[in-house]
């Protein structure tokens, strides 16, 4: 999902996917790469959607609490435990396709028609009844954020 460069991707957009019968999503083709490029799929901590990492982003996570000085080393260790443990390899395959865990596909209520959005260094799998919720509330957010930065 990410183009060779010496400059990240970053992914941005909302793209609209059926998932089939197997779990697999396609990936919209601006952020694809090579055939078999693997990511990180992980449940978002709230339980609403499938966060899709690429590596150095999965490796970032990592880093960041590591360097947290405000996280416990106890609850650190805690932490990248659970969120390697949740951490499923998946790869895109030839046709554009990722194979999403079937235990998160159902614990997400993924299927038929999913979300992809893109969020800067990850993708986002949502629900897409959802994402139409954390749409509608998060709009005022979004004005106010973008008026207090001069959009």
């Amino acid at each position: 999902m990410s183009k060779s460069s010496s400059a990240p991707l970053v992914y941005a957009g909302e793209f609209r996917h059926a998932i089939d019968a197997k779990h697999r999503v396609t990936i919209p083709s601006r952020w694809r790469g090579e055939d078999g490029e693997e990511f990180f799929a992980v449940p978002d901590p709230a339980g609403n959607f499938l966060m899709i990492l690429p590596p150095p982003e999965f490796d970032r996570v990592k880093s960041d609490v590591e360097a947290n000085p405000s996280i416990a080393p106890a609850d650190r260790r805690k932490f990248i435990r659970r969120f390697y443990a949740l951490a499923q390899l998946v790869a895109v395959d030839k046709q554009g396709r990722v194979l999403l865990p079937e235990e998160y596909c159902r614990r997400l209520g993924l299927d038929g028609e999913v979300v992809l959005i893109g969020s800067h260094s990850r993708v986002e799998i949502w629900n897409s009844e959802r994402w139409a919720a954390a749409t509608a509330e998060e709009d005022e957010v979004f004005r106010r954020v973008a008026g207090e930065v001069g959009l």
